[in-house]
């Protein structure tokens, strides 16, 4: 089952509807000034950063565990993906899991598996939809 499936027995949350259109948005590239850049601490750059979701799974493979607590706990990650990436299916979804206070290699694991089911399932709609 898909972590982006229906919402939960009584409630009523509408998943937008993921078109071609809405898909090129979500997996365009942005210029690396508004890449997701990771930082261990504030003022402890670990030179790893995305610009599209797809760079960001892969950055979450092999970030430091530290970096990726860091950004989870201050919810970095789904207000990145929110503002700039503009995939709030995603974003709700690593909210979710930052609520749930995983750490370390759980916590990895959690992400990196919802963040590439999204981009498994957002390369399909646009391979299905191509011309």
């Amino acid at each position: 089952m898909s972590v982006f499936s229906s919402p939960r027995k009584g409630r009523r949350a509408k998943k937008p509807a993921l078109d071609r259109d809405r898909a090129l948005v979500i997996t365009s590239s942005v210029p690396v000034e508004k890449g997701f850049h990771f930082f261990t601490d504030l003022r402890e750059p670990t030179g790893i950063f995305a610009t599209s979701i797809f760079d960001f799974e892969d950055a979450l493979r092999k970030v430091d565990l530290k970096a990726l607590e860091f950004h989870e706990n201050r919810g970095d990650f789904s207000r990145w993906l929110r503002e700039v990436i503009r995939d709030d299916t995603l974003a709700d979804e690593l909210e979710k899991i930052r609520s749930l206070k995983l750490t370390g290699e759980k916590l990895r694991a959690r992400v990196v598996e919802t963040t590439e089911q999204r981009c498994k399932e957002l390369a399909g709609v646009l391979k299905s939809l191509a011309p």
